[in-house]
């Protein structure tokens, strides 16, 4: 009886860690994926503006011509930036449903199924 007690015992401590693992793990993909997004809009933002700035260097554009464009990269840019804590929550929702799912398909009993998560991560707003 003890024994089956502690081989129960480790195989839910087991379980919990190796769930713990996979939701650290989509947290910490899901960071990359912000940042690698960040990183990824930057760099368009950096290429653009030093293109206007050339322009407007060379005398191609009025002041007024150079400021619209500045004004259309950077609203482009900040409405880009304020998209991505959602983008990276949305794929962390999606990486512990994919994590969720294999973890339900590869345990022998529904009794050792992890409960299913009632809430999802949100963004702040």
């Amino acid at each position: 009886m003890a024994q089956a007690t502690a081989s129960t015992t480790n195989d839910e401590l087991r379980s919990i860690v190796v769930e713990l693992a996979r939701t650290e793990l989509a947290a910490v993909g899901s960071a990359l994926k912000f940042w690698g997004d960040w990183v990824s809009s930057a760099d368009k933002y950096t290429q653009q503006l030093r293109a206007e700035l050339d322009k407007a260097d060379q005398g191609g554009e009025t002041s007024k011509q150079f400021v619209g464009k500045l004004a259309d990269l950077t609203r482009e840019y900040l409405r880009e930036v304020v998209a991505l804590p959602a983008a990276a929550v949305e794929h962390f929702n999606n990486e512990v449903e994919k994590n969720a799912s294999a973890a339900r398909a590869a345990s022998p009993t529904p009794a050792a199924a992890p409960a299913k998560r009632k809430r999802r991560a949100r963004a702040k707003e």
